[in-house]
């Protein structure tokens, strides 16, 4: 009878003593103290496994409040220790922390999800939350994203060359700015405020991010893109433009300039009195026709391409452009879409998109899709997303009567949110475009 009550209590404690020790988990940030606003920190969450690694786990830091985390490697590094006489192996994952306020900034801790060798979850742990003191350095605002690296440049150009350029009244002028960042990432770059005088329409494209990842350390790039329409004769001074940003080498405030320059635009002379010479009859007026057509003509097409261009601006074309992409389920285009809609809308509107019960609750799930491993995102979640979407009211329009252009030569832009959730599920694929 005690041999079988003996059996009976292996068979129970079986599946248990079979199971795994856990893993080792460590959570580490560099540098760990003297940071400042904008300043990359990394995290190096390590996972050791006694013996040998059944599968490579998956590893997550969820979002911290007054700071951004990102992850720029898809494949952690594969290390080896050995600890009080037991051999361990195991992954380093590596993740970037961009503090956006001054202070203490509390980081959770890491999740990590045990997978089976099949790649099944098995089971899950965590890391140890960590503590961050930020400070913000003497002649940095932090009211706005703040670039702190090595090394920053701002470039431009104008197309066409304004030096000893004189425009017809209906012209333009393309500003193209580049601007470049060692270790951080294009959206710790804060939106140019485009301005111009009366008599000046702007027009500023999405902007084009470019960030190059080379074994973790990210080269940032961002590119943006500013239309200048002038509607009549005179001379334009369009203003400079300036990226302060803090020099992490030699502790300095430094400003990158970027000089405005002038414009002349013909006046029309206006007719002389008396130069017309005589004509009656048909020939006359089929002259007089013909030339009613071709500056009709002409005016139409002068007038539809700043008109396009200024639809193609507009909060109204950016929600139809994100209705459409959310339905073909790609989650990184998805969110690309939506955070160009809503960095066309006024900051109240989009506080109210971002809070509608309805949208925040499929948009979470996009969030979940793209940064953590929680969520799958497919054509369904699109469809969901898009509906929730088009049933929001803007409080500015609830009727949707609004004019789809944007105000003539706007002052401020909204940016897009600081705080990014966890980085998602490792891929084959390096992705840290916005």
């Amino acid at each position: 009878m005690r041999a079988v009550l003996v059996a009976m209590l292996l068979m129970l404690m079986g599946p248990a003593l079979a199971q795994a020790p856990a893993p080792l988990v460590r959570t580490t940030l560099t540098p760990t103290q003297g940071a400042v606003v904008g300043q990359p920190i990394r995290i190096n969450v390590v996972v050791l496994f006694p013996g040998e690694m059944p599968h490579p786990p998956l590893v997550s830091v969820p979002a911290a409040a007054g700071a951004q985390i990102l992850r720029f490697q898809s494949q952690a590094t594969t290390i080896r220790d050995h600890l009080d006489g037991q051999d361990y192996v195991g992954q380093n994952f590596e993740f970037v922390l961009f503090p956006r306020r001054g202070g203490e900034i509390a980081i959770p801790a890491p999740k990590v999800t045990l997978l089976d060798r099949g790649g099944e979850p098995t089971g899950a742990t965590s890391g140890q939350p960590r503590t961050l003191i930020v400070a913000v350095p003497p002649g940095i605002d932090p009211s706005s994203p703040v670039l702190a690296a090595d090394r920053v440049s701002a470039t431009q150009t104008w197309t066409p060359d304004p030096t000893g350029l004189r425009l017809d009244p209906g012209g333009a002028i393309v500003r193209t700015i580049t601007r470049r960042a060692d270790g951080v990432p294009a959206l710790g770059m804060v939106d140019f405020a485009f301005v111009a005088p009366e008599g000046v329409r702007v027009y500023v494209d999405p902007p084009v991010i470019d960030d190059r990842v080379d074994r973790g350390n990210v080269d940032g790039r961002r590119t943006d893109k500013v239309t200048y329409v002038f509607e009549r004769g005179g001379t334009y001074e369009l203003p400079p433009l300036t990226q302060p940003w803090w020099s992490l080498a030699d502790k300095q405030a430094r400003t990158e300039t970027l000089p405005g320059t002038s414009v002349s635009v013909a006046i029309a002379a206006p007719p002389k009195a008396g130069s017309r010479p005589p004509m009656t009859g048909w020939l006359a007026i089929g002259l007089l026709a013909v030339a009613v057509l071709v500056a009709a003509g002409l005016s139409f097409v002068r007038l539809w391409r700043p008109w396009r261009a200024r639809y193609r601006a507009s909060a109204a074309f950016s929600r139809t452009l994100f209705l459409k992409v959310a339905l073909t389920g790609d989650a990184p285009s998805t969110y690309r879409a939506l955070r160009q809609w809503r960095d066309r809308l006024s900051r109240d509107d989009a506080a109210s998109l971002t809070s509608d019960p309805a949208f925040a609750r499929e948009y979470q799930k996009l969030l979940a899709a793209i940064f953590a491993d929680t969520a799958s995102w497919d054509r369904q979640s699109g469809r969901a997303l898009s509906k929730a979407a088009a049933s929001w009211r803007n409080p500015s329009d609830p009727d949707g009567l609004t004019d789809p252009l944007p105000p003539l030569n706007p002052t401020e832009r909204v940016t897009a949110e600081t705080e990014i959730p966890a980085p998602r599920k490792p891929t084959n694929k390096e992705d840290v475009r916005s």
